[in-house]
Formats: structure tokens, C-alpha cells, sequence
């Protein structure tokens, strides 16, 4: 009995410091639930440990796909930025997938918002608030 109980030990203890060490994602830009004024150049994001990224999507509001050249790549990084096209005032979300050195797979997604540039404020509105 005590030989059972030191192997179910081992094994908790084995399988969680494997769960704590994949990595995750731990910055992205845009970040998760921003609101930017206007449209982000790019679409980069930062994890805790080398990954592949495997898949990268990003969705408009309607669900449709957004198309930014994303290919898979098979060299490990921490840090991927793509460019992105010009977005519409939309909600987005974006969802990835990685793999780790260990070859374990995790996937996460995130969402952002887009809203219209503020128009710049007009000759005449700046006559209207003079302070003659």
C-alpha cells in the first residue's frame, strides 16, 4: 500500500511541473479586449518559452476571416509579429495555436476592437470654442 501511495505521489508531482512548464502567452498587440482608435499596423505576440506557431487566425465581428499572409513556420520563437491590412471599425478575435519544444499543443484566443478615427476637429469648430 505505502508503494502505491508513493507512486501516485510521483506521478502528481511529475505531471505538474510538466502542466507549469508549457508555455503561454503572455503579451500580445493588440492586447486582449483593447479598443484602438484606428487600425493596428500589426498583429505580433509574445510567449514564455520558444513555440512553433502552428495557427493563426483573426476574425471580423461577422466571423469573417481576416487575410494576412500568416504561413506556419517551423522555427521556434518567442516573439511573432505579422503586418496586418488596413481593418475596418469591427470586433475581432483572434485565435492561435502553438506547439512546444516538448511538442505539446496549446491554443488560446483573444479579441480586440476597432473603432473609427476620431475626425480631427475642424476650422470651424475651432472658431466656435475661440476665447476672444
Amino acid at each position: 500500500m505505502k508503494l502505491i501511495k508513493t507512486i501516485a505521489i510521483s506521478a502528481t508531482m511529475i505531471f505538474s511541473s510538466a502542466a507549469f512548464a508549457h508555455s503561454g502567452l503572455i503579451e500580445s498587440s493588440p492586447a486582449k479586449n483593447e479598443m484602438l482608435q484606428g487600425s493596428p499596423q500589426a498583429l505580433a505576440l509574445t510567449f514564455s518559452s520558444p513555440v512553433r506557431l502552428v495557427k493563426l487566425t483573426l476574425k471580423d465581428g461577422a466571423g469573417d476571416d481576416i487575410k494576412f499572409g500568416f504561413k506556419p513556420n517551423m522555427q521556434s520563437s518567442k516573439k511573432f509579429s505579422l503586418d496586418l491590412p488596413q481593418l475596418s471599425p469591427s470586433s475581432y478575435s483572434v485565435n492561435w495555436m502553438i506547439m512546444g519544444e516538448d511538442a505539446h499543443k496549446m491554443k488560446g484566443k483573444f479579441g480586440f476592437m476597432v473603432h473609427e478615427v476620431m475626425a480631427k476637429a475642424t476650422e470651424h469648430d475651432h472658431a466656435s470654442h475661440s476665447h476672444d
